[in-house]
C-alpha cells in the first residue's frame, strides 16, 4: 500500500477519533492523525506524501471545521504549534497559535490591532485559511506575510495581496489548495495596554451577548449575503429553535447551530439543508456555508 509508511511516522496514529479534535465533538476517525508541534518536520513529510497521492487534511483548533466522514482517508494533520516573535511594529507567530491567545499576548506587549482575535475561536492558521474576522475587523486588514510550504514540501512567502483575501474566503481555497500555511506576520500599533485590553473585553462581552459561546457550535453557519444578514433570513424564516437530532438553531442567534449533546454530522447536514431552503423559499436568496464541511460534498 502506497501509504503503509505513515503507520511508522513518528507521533502518527492510526484511526485516530476526530470528536476528540473538533470543537462540535462531532466526527468520524483519520485513517492516520499526526499532531505537530515542531514544522521542522514538515517539509520532509510532504515531499513523501506527494508522489505516493496520499491526501492532507491539515486542521487547527477545527473550530468552524464539520468531520463528516466515517473515515477520512489520507493524514489529517493537526497544527499546535505555538511560537511568537515580535519586532519593530510586527508580530509574527506560527500557524498553530489561537487567536485569543495572540490578541492576549500582543496586548501585554502594548502592541494593537488584533484585538478582534478574542472573538476568533480558531488558530492563526485556519483563520488566514477562511479570512475569519470579528466585530467589523479581518485578518487581511492586518496581515502582512504568510510562509508557507507547497505540497511538494517547498517554503514560499506570499503577501497580503498574494493570499487573495475577500470575504471568508483566501487562495488557500482556491488556487493554493494543499499548501500549508506555517507562519504569519501581522502589523500592529503602540498603545497603552490597559487600553488594548479594554477594547479586548469590548470584543468578548459582544461575543457573549450576541451568540451561543456557552454551547458547542461551529461559529457562523452561513456566510452573509450581500447587504443582508443570514441570522435575520434564517430566523425570519421560521427556523429559530429548529431540531434534528441533537443539532438545534439555536434561539440566540439563528446562524449558528448548536450540538445539544450526541448531534450527528447527519443531523447538521440536513438541518442546514433546511435552513437553505426555507431562505431560497421566502427570499430567492442561496446561502453559502462558511463551516468548512470535510468527507461529504
Amino acid at each position: 500500500m502506497p501509504d503503509s509508511w505513515l503507520a511508522s511516522f513518528p507521533g502518527v496514529r492510526e484511526h485516530e477519533p476526530l470528536e476528540a479534535h473538533s470543537w462540535y465533538r462531532i466526527g468520524g476517525r483519520a485513517r492516520y492523525f499526526l499532531e505537530v508541534t515542531d514544522d521542522s518536520v514538515l517539509p520532509e513529510l510532504l515531499k513523501r506524501l506527494q508522489p505516493d497521492g496520499i491526501g492532507l487534511l491539515v486542521i487547527g483548533a477545527a473550530s468552524n471545521t464539520l468531520f463528516a466522514a466515517a473515515e477520512q482517508p489520507g493524514l489529517t494533520m493537526k497544527l499546535a504549534t505555538v511560537r511568537r516573535v515580535m519586532h519593530d511594529g510586527s508580530v509574527t507567530v506560527s500557524a498553530g497559535m489561537l487567536m485569543p491567545r495572540l490578541a492576549a499576548e500582543t496586548a501585554k506587549d502594548g502592541r494593537a490591532g488584533l484585538e478582534f482575535g478574542a472573538g476568533v475561536p480558531g488558530t492563526v492558521g485556519g483563520s488566514i485559511y477562511g479570512n475569519a474576522g470579528a466585530f467589523g475587523r479581518e485578518v487581511k486588514d492586518c496581515l502582512s506575510t504568510v510562509t508557507i510550504l507547497t505540497p511538494a514540501g517547498e517554503q514560499q512567502i506570499l503577501s497580503n495581496t498574494e493570499c487573495r483575501f475577500g470575504y471568508r474566503e483566501s487562495a488557500f481555497k482556491t488556487e493554493r489548495v494543499g499548501h500549508v500555511v506555517v507562519e504569519a506576520s501581522f502589523t500592529t500599533s503602540a498603545d497603552l495596554p490597559e487600553r488594548i485590553r479594554e477594547r479586548i473585553k469590548q470584543v468578548q462581552k459582544h461575543r457573549r451577548d450576541t451568540q451561543p459561546i456557552e454551547k458547542r457550535s461551529l461559529g457562523s453557519t452561513f456566510k452573509n449575503p450581500p447587504g443582508e444578514s443570514a441570522g435575520r433570513l434564517i430566523e425570519a424564516s421560521g427556523l429559530k429553535g429548529r431540531r434534528v437530532g441533537g443539532a438545534e438553531v439555536s434561539l440566540k442567534h439563528a446562524n449558528f447551530i448548536v450540538n445539544l449533546g450526541g448531534a450527528t454530522a447527519d443531523d447538521v447536514l440536513a438541518l442546514m439543508a433546511e435552513m437553505r431552503e426555507r431562505v431560497r423559499e421566502r427570499f430567492g436568496i442561496e446561502l453559502e456555508p462558511e463551516v468548512r464541511i470535510v468527507g461529504r460534498a
